[in-house]
């Protein structure tokens, strides 16, 4: 079974989103079940031919896909992933596959931050070997004079979550993924640069005599 509202969703405050509660024990089931199936939505989402309607994909490329969940804590929260089944957070990547995975995860907050009111963009990686054990980083943007007590985990561990309609999640995954694929652009007619980056051998050489 899938996680579901509460029969009352609410509103916050007057002309503020709905409020929807998710059934934990729902999601636990249903997130336990497929793994013990070897199921993993994330491999699902990742391929296009077997995309599933629950998450909303708003971007993929040759190393990730980007999505936003069907129960979004904040405004603007999503999801991005390596786009093959990888398990552990490090030691299933080479350097140089996790830099590219962290230059989409840099360019997706500095996307996010653009799109939405940011005071405090979050950036993490949760998972269970257990639940969904297919590696992926949560970006958050907590808006501006959210109350200190209800940062931090307090605003994305909650059971809460801001109902928003199809045709907003769709517009938010487009306008999304349409300033990744820009930045992917640019790189492609961008000139190939030496590289000198972490992890590089490059030494500068000693001046002759």
């Amino acid at each position: 079974m899938d996680p579901r509202s509460a029969p009352a969703q609410r509103h916050a405050d007057p002309g503020s989103r709905q409020i929807g509660t998710i059934d934990a024990d729902a999601y636990t089931d249903r997130v336990q079940a497929e793994n013990a199936a070897g199921e993993c939505f994330v491999c699902e989402l990742a391929d296009e031919q077997t995309t599933r309607q629950r998450e909303t994909v708003a971007y993929r490329d040759e190393h990730c896909v980007v999505f936003i969940p069907p129960y979004p804590r904040l405004y603007g929260y999503c999801l991005l992933a390596p786009r093959r089944h990888a398990r552990n957070v490090v030691s299933d990547f080479t350097e140089d596959d996790y830099l590219a995975l962290q230059l989409r995860v840099h360019r997706l907050g500095r996307i996010l931050a653009e799109i939405t009111p940011t005071g405090r963009l979050y950036v993490f990686s949760f998972g269970s070997m257990q639940g969904v054990s297919h590696v992926h980083w949560h970006l958050a943007p907590l808006p501006p004079g959210i109350p200190f007590r209800e940062q931090q985990l307090a605003a994305v561990g909650k059971l809460e979550y801001l109902v928003l309609a199809e045709a907003e999640r769709k517009e938010l995954a487009a306008r999304t993924g349409a300033a990744m694929a820009a930045l992917a652009e640019q790189d492609r007619h961008r000139p190939s640069r030496p590289n000198t980056g972490a992890g590089s051998s490059h030494t500068a050489e000693e001046p002759q005599p």
